[in-house]
């Protein structure tokens, strides 16, 4: 009896959330059924649809309302038209399985003690030795009394502060094969990417608001004219009062792309201000400002892989970083290529290479945590 009432409830659920009638507390209680999900639930899930929902339709309009929430952007992104046949049939069947979520009562705010991101598994395929699952959300954060709390919920909610850490800050660990969300006192919202942390204070000052960010993440800073919104990456100081952009800070150079808005970047004196759709990359004792291709520097974000044709370290780079794999003789790479498309981040290790494998020429091979490129 208890199972049936807790089927209903959450379909009630969904139904309100998908007519964008939920609370606030509900909108996150289906969002975390959504990064919790796995294909395991399919078929169970599957028996408590209506009659009239089939599961990827369901998965069609909650991809939408993600979509409608996350990135309302006043300029759309466009997507990326691939440049040959073979990539375009490759592209719709990574697309179809990799964005076929299934939606179940999986409710978790915390983590198991020892989850494993980025599995190895079987391989399917004589190509490979094995192969290796996509990361996932998740993170660690430390407060500021040293307490570890492991977490694969992607959102942190406002922490009630006591006398003991007020003033002090917390901070977010996300490892490879990992990403997260951090929603901060403001109302400010932050997804960071694998090998990322940020430190933020449990409560902002009243003339300013200030975190500390080493590795990459996308911005979408509440507005607060009274309370400027600061950003040190890596010795770079970023700007704003609200508004929406990407830092890429795994690196000593520091790259801001600016979605929408305006955005202040300082750096050993200088300073320059960057309009939307530009990009500003500080150097030892320069900033360059250029424009931005905002589709690939904010793919990560789209949960996809960018491939531009001329920078295949950068997108071996990503792939390590998200699946925790070393490549070797990444020499043999060809960085010649002109083909462009993107993939979804949530395909196995063996998909994503075999996608690479047409750009490039090149064949690959995993073993264990290691990719081979032959």
């Amino acid at each position: 009896m208890k199972e049936q009432e807790s089927s209903d409830q959450a379909k009630a659920l969904l139904k309100k959330y998908l007519a964008g009638q939920c609370t606030a507390a509900e909108e996150q209680q289906v969002l975390r059924w959504f990064y919790t999900l796995d294909q395991s639930d399919k078929e169970q899930f599957q028996e408590e649809l209506p009659a009239n929902e089939t599961p990827p339709h369901l998965a069609s309009r909650i991809n939408a309302r993600l979509d409608a929430q996350l990135f309302d952007e006043p300029t759309p992104i466009k997507r990326l038209t691939w440049m040959r046949s073979k990539w375009m049939v490759a592209a719709l069947m990574l697309a179809i399985s990799g964005f076929s979520f299934w939606l179940y009562q999986k409710v978790s705010s915390t983590a198991p003690a020892t989850m494993t991101l980025a599995a190895e598994i079987p391989s399917q395929s004589k190509t490979f030795h094995n192969d290796i699952l996509p990361g996932g959300h998740y993170a660690k954060i430390i407060t500021p009394t040293g307490k570890e709390q492991q977490l694969a919920d992607p959102f942190v909610q406002q922490h009630n502060s006591t006398t003991e850490i007020a003033g002090k800050n917390f901070r977010v660990d996300v490892p490879k094969a990992g990403t997260y969300m951090v929603i901060l006192e403001d109302g400010t919202k932050i997804w960071l990417n694998s090998l990322t942390q940020l430190s933020y204070p449990t409560h902002f000052e009243t003339d300013q608001r200030q975190v500390t960010l080493t590795g990459e993440a996308y911005f979408k800073v509440a507005k607060d004219a009274s309370r400027p919104f600061r950003i040190n990456a890596n010795g770079t100081m970023i700007e704003v009062l609200g508004t929406t952009f990407n830092v890429n800070a795994y690196e000593k150079e520091v790259s801001t792309s600016l979605v929408e808005g305006s955005v202040k970047i300082v750096k050993e004196g200088k300073q320059t201000i960057i309009k939307p759709g530009e990009q500003a990359t500080t150097l030892a004792n320069d900033i360059q400002v250029q424009l931005s291709d905002l589709t690939k520097n904010t793919a990560w974000q789209r949960e996809e892989f960018y491939f531009d044709g001329n920078n295949f370290s950068d997108i071996t780079q990503q792939i390590a970083r998200w699946y925790n794999v070393e490549f070797e003789n990444i020499e043999a790479m060809n960085n010649s290529s002109t083909y462009k498309g993107s993939i979804s981040r949530n395909s196995k290790l063996s998909e994503v290479l075999q996608i690479l494998a047409l750009a490039t020429g090149r064949k690959f091979d995993i073993n264990g945590r290691k990719v081979l490129v032959q």
